[in-house]
Protein backbone atom coordinates (compact mmCIF):
# COMPACT_ATOMS: atom_id res chain seq x y z
CA UNK A 1 0.00 0.00 0.00
CA UNK A 2 1.50 3.19 -0.95
CA UNK A 3 0.57 7.22 0.10
CA UNK A 4 1.17 10.22 -1.73
CA UNK A 5 1.94 13.37 -0.85
CA UNK A 6 2.41 16.96 -2.08
CA UNK A 7 5.63 18.17 -1.46
CA UNK A 8 8.25 21.20 -2.36
CA UNK A 9 12.27 20.77 -2.32
CA UNK A 10 13.77 23.11 -0.06
CA UNK A 11 17.12 21.74 -0.91
CA UNK A 12 19.35 19.28 -2.75
CA UNK A 13 22.72 17.70 -1.68
CA UNK A 14 24.70 15.12 -3.70
CA UNK A 15 22.27 13.31 -5.54
CA UNK A 16 19.42 13.82 -2.68
CA UNK A 17 16.37 16.20 -2.58
CA UNK A 18 14.84 17.02 0.63
CA UNK A 19 10.95 17.50 0.15
CA UNK A 20 9.15 19.65 2.70
CA UNK A 21 5.72 17.48 3.01
CA UNK A 22 2.92 19.71 2.10
CA UNK A 23 0.72 20.41 5.82
CA UNK A 24 -2.52 18.05 5.48
CA UNK A 25 -4.81 20.48 7.41
CA UNK A 26 -4.92 22.28 4.13
CA UNK A 27 -6.46 20.05 2.21
CA UNK A 28 -8.74 18.46 5.05
CA UNK A 29 -10.12 21.03 6.65
CA UNK A 30 -8.17 21.35 9.83
CA UNK A 31 -10.62 18.73 11.75
CA UNK A 32 -7.72 17.10 14.14
CA UNK A 33 -9.05 14.07 13.72
CA UNK A 34 -5.63 12.37 12.85
CA UNK A 35 -3.34 10.68 15.22
CA UNK A 36 0.45 11.27 14.18
CA UNK A 37 1.95 7.68 13.98
CA UNK A 38 5.21 8.59 13.00
CA UNK A 39 6.40 10.25 16.60
CA UNK A 40 5.45 13.32 18.18
CA UNK A 41 6.00 15.87 15.69
CA UNK A 42 4.53 19.64 16.66
CA UNK A 43 3.31 20.65 12.79
CA UNK A 44 3.47 18.29 10.11
CA UNK A 45 4.76 21.52 7.98
CA UNK A 46 8.05 20.91 9.75
CA UNK A 47 8.35 17.29 8.19
CA UNK A 48 10.81 17.17 5.59
CA UNK A 49 12.48 13.80 4.08
CA UNK A 50 15.20 13.00 2.04
CA UNK A 51 14.59 11.46 -1.30
CA UNK A 52 17.02 10.28 -3.98
CA UNK A 53 16.92 12.09 -7.31
CA UNK A 54 19.30 10.49 -9.39
CA UNK A 55 18.71 11.98 -12.42
CA UNK A 56 19.22 15.52 -11.13
CA UNK A 57 15.61 16.66 -12.55
CA UNK A 58 14.49 18.36 -9.86
CA UNK A 59 15.39 21.92 -8.33
CA UNK A 60 14.79 23.57 -5.38
CA UNK A 61 10.86 25.06 -5.57
CA UNK A 62 9.66 23.03 -7.58
CA UNK A 63 6.16 21.18 -6.02
CA UNK A 64 6.34 17.19 -6.06
CA UNK A 65 4.49 14.29 -5.39
CA UNK A 66 6.22 11.94 -3.20
CA UNK A 67 5.26 8.19 -2.74
CA UNK A 68 5.86 6.21 0.79
CA UNK A 69 5.15 2.94 1.57
CA UNK A 70 2.72 2.25 4.31
CA UNK A 71 2.83 -1.69 4.86
CA UNK A 72 5.16 -1.31 7.69
CA UNK A 73 2.74 0.90 9.47
CA UNK A 74 -0.33 -1.04 8.75
CA UNK A 75 1.73 -4.31 10.24
CA UNK A 76 2.93 -1.96 13.21
CA UNK A 77 -0.97 -0.78 14.12
CA UNK A 78 -2.31 -4.60 13.21
CA UNK A 79 0.11 -6.01 16.13
CA UNK A 80 -0.35 -2.62 18.50
CA UNK A 81 -4.19 -3.01 18.51
CA UNK A 82 -4.46 -7.08 17.26
CA UNK A 83 -2.41 -8.85 19.56
CA UNK A 84 -3.77 -7.07 23.24
CA UNK A 85 -7.33 -8.16 21.89
CA UNK A 86 -6.58 -11.29 20.54
CA UNK A 87 -5.19 -11.93 24.35
CA UNK A 88 -8.06 -11.01 25.93
CA UNK A 89 -10.31 -13.15 24.33
CA UNK A 90 -7.81 -15.78 24.99
CA UNK A 91 -7.20 -14.70 29.04
CA UNK A 92 -10.86 -14.72 29.23
CA UNK A 93 -11.24 -18.68 27.80
CA UNK A 94 -8.25 -19.85 29.48
CA UNK A 95 -9.65 -18.44 32.71
CA UNK A 96 -13.31 -18.97 31.99
CA UNK A 97 -12.88 -23.10 31.42
CA UNK A 98 -10.07 -23.54 34.54
CA UNK A 99 -12.75 -21.96 37.09
CA UNK A 100 -15.74 -22.03 35.24
CA UNK A 101 -16.71 -18.83 36.54
CA UNK A 102 -17.52 -15.43 34.06
CA UNK A 103 -15.75 -13.10 37.35
CA UNK A 104 -12.49 -15.05 37.02
CA UNK A 105 -12.74 -15.59 33.35
CA UNK A 106 -13.48 -11.83 32.76
CA UNK A 107 -10.34 -10.57 35.19
CA UNK A 108 -7.61 -13.45 33.12
CA UNK A 109 -9.04 -11.51 30.03
CA UNK A 110 -8.32 -8.10 31.70
CA UNK A 111 -4.63 -9.53 32.69
CA UNK A 112 -4.35 -10.89 29.08
CA UNK A 113 -4.88 -7.38 27.93
CA UNK A 114 -2.34 -6.12 29.45
CA UNK A 115 -0.07 -8.59 29.03
CA UNK A 116 -0.52 -8.34 25.42
CA UNK A 117 -0.32 -4.43 25.54
CA UNK A 118 3.24 -5.24 27.25
CA UNK A 119 4.22 -7.63 24.38
CA UNK A 120 3.03 -5.56 21.27
CA UNK A 121 4.74 -2.39 22.30
CA UNK A 122 8.33 -3.60 21.47
CA UNK A 123 7.34 -5.44 18.30
CA UNK A 124 5.23 -2.04 17.36
CA UNK A 125 8.26 -0.30 18.25
CA UNK A 126 10.69 -3.11 15.74
CA UNK A 127 8.56 -1.69 12.67
CA UNK A 128 9.37 2.00 13.26
CA UNK A 129 12.90 1.80 13.71
CA UNK A 130 13.46 3.93 10.39
CA UNK A 131 10.68 6.14 8.61
CA UNK A 132 9.37 4.56 5.15
CA UNK A 133 11.09 5.43 2.41
CA UNK A 134 10.21 8.15 0.41
CA UNK A 135 10.58 8.96 -3.69
CA UNK A 136 9.40 11.15 -5.71
CA UNK A 137 7.69 10.22 -8.56
CA UNK A 138 6.66 13.67 -11.00
CA UNK A 139 6.29 17.27 -10.63
CA UNK A 140 3.20 18.01 -9.12
CA UNK A 141 0.41 20.34 -10.58
CA UNK A 142 0.07 24.32 -8.70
Amino acid sequence: MKVRHKGVIIGRDSGKVMVQIEDPARTCGKCRGCVPLLGNRTSPEDYVVRSQDPGDKYQVGDQVIVDSEMRPVMKAIGFLYGLPFTCLFIGYAIGRLLSGNDSVGGLAGVVGLLVGAAVARPITRRYFVQEPEYKVVSRACS
